[in-house]
């Protein structure tokens, strides 16, 4: 993965965005404070950790852990945005990946039985289950035990002597595996849920030292559908900030009907029914159509995954892609970089980047057509190199065509799940 800016997350109950802080003196507590909305809305307000408003002091679980934060961290991993929760009682903080591309929620637990992932500092400590007095384990006949092994292949899991459900995730080469419990997770000092179903892992290969993962996807035990039991509306959104003054949010429930763009929203990917699709028609570049083979079929759905920093297209839409992204950028005094895995530029009169003076893209869906900043295309290796934020399917990394979250950060993006719809809103943070 690329490198990206660092994010800090700090979390409020509200139904409409918090507005910017006014930065010529101290924010507002209220800026931070955790409530409830009468419309039954959950929104977490997002700032890069460079925000002005935000105390430049290090961030400690100790500190954070009462105030409901969520911290995107790339020295934890990079690539990623995450959210603060807290399991058990007495509670532990820990930081979890956000992903939009996966179902089972899990964290890293103590008494690792084979080998298990470094968890850094600022991701708080392991839970321990033994420690915790409200945690219970999961049952072999337990309806999410069964649920969870057919959604994921296991055709049986469970230690008989102590009647304990097993799971075990696979993420392309990582994984995750161990056992389901259940009990109290709380987002600052207020409980959401009681019972929230998720992983103890136990043995695990995995490349970030984030706490685990919490996901969105679209099945009855994950995080996003246990929170909106409790919500008014089956929805959730969010806008990834990356500008340093933004502010970004995450919200689950109803949201501010007011979006720019709308696609139909396509459930699953081959067998993975749980992810959010939608169908990408054809994408260009300073305004002309890439150029693939006509009797290649450009269409293809593509998986809406928060939990994934670049984006992976179709093999012959990359190469033209790259081609057209190549041109473009030669007429603009740039040349290419060639021997690396990645599509790199650099001026070839020497200097920084001109960010202002690189081409457009456009990625066009059915129904709506995404403009694509600068910042959204590239990432910023160095102050005169940048690289293509896309690759091609045939990486050997996935196995699947997938959007970003570098490609929609800093647009509202809406996955509405009454109308079956995704959403877009750009500049939305």
């Amino acid at each position: 993965m690329e490198l990206i800016l660092v994010v800090m997350v700090f979390l409020a109950l509200s139904y409409y965005m918090v507005g910017p802080c006014n930065c010529t003196g101290l924010c507002s507590p209220a800026t931070y404070e955790f409530r409830l909305s009468k419309a039954g809305a959950f929104h977490f307000p997002v700032f890069h950790q460079e925000h002005p408003c935000l105390d430049p002091s290090p961030v400690h679980p100790a500190s954070v852990s009462d105030a409901g934060t969520v911290i995107g961290n790339d020295r934890i991993h990079q690539g990623k945005y995450f959210m603060a929760i807290s399991l058990g009682t007495p509670a532990v903080f820990n930081l979890v990946t956000i992903d939009t591309g996966s179902t089972l929620s899990w964290v890293n637990c103590e008494r690792c039985q084979i080998e298990c992932h470094k968890q850094a500092d600022e991701a708080g400590p392991k839970f321990n289950p033994q420690s915790s007095t409200t945690y219970r384990q999961i049952g072999c006949s337990n309806e999410d035990c069964i649920d969870i092994h057919q959604d994921n292949g296991i055709p049986y899991g469970c230690i008989d002597e102590t009647d304990t459900c097993l799971y075990s995730l696979r993420y392309g080469s990582q994984y995750s595996a161990g056992k389901l419990g259940r009990d109290r997770l709380a987002l600052g000092d207020i409980t959401v849920v009681d019972d929230f179903v998720f992983g103890c892992s136990m043995d695990d290969t995995f490349y970030g030292s984030e706490a685990g993962i919490i996901g969105f996807g679209n099945k009855s035990y994950s995080f996003f559908n246990q929170m909106a039991r409790q919500t008014s509306y089956n929805a959730f959104a969010y806008c990834f900030p990356s500008d340093h003054q933004a502010e970004g949010f995450l919200i689950i429930g109803p949201y501010p009907q007011r979006l720019e763009l709308v696609t139909p929203l396509i459930r699953g990917y081959g067998l993975r029914w749980y992810v959010y699709s939608l169908l990408l028609l054809d994408m260009t570049v300073d305004g002309k159509r890439l150029e693939v083979d006509p009797s290649i079929d450009t269409r293809q759905i593509m998986v809406v995954d928060s939990g994934t920093d670049d984006t992976f297209v179709s093999s012959p839409t990359f190469y033209a892609l790259a081609e057209a992204v190549t041109s473009a950028m030669r007429d603009k005094g740039y040349y290419r970089e060639y021997g690396s895995e990645k599509v790199c530029f650099r001026p070839a009169g020497g200097g920084p980047v001109n960010w202002r003076g690189l081409p457009a893209m456009e990625m066009r869906f059915l129904g709506a057509t995404v403009n694509l900043p600068p910042e959204n295309v590239f990432h910023q290796q160095s102050v005169d190199r940048i690289c293509l934020a896309f690759q091609p399917d045939t990486s050997g990394v996935r196995d699947v065509r997938i959007l970003g979250n570098k490609a929609l950060r800093s647009f509202r993006v809406v996955y509405d799940l009454e109308k079956m719809t995704i959403g877009f809103q750009a500049r939305a943070c």
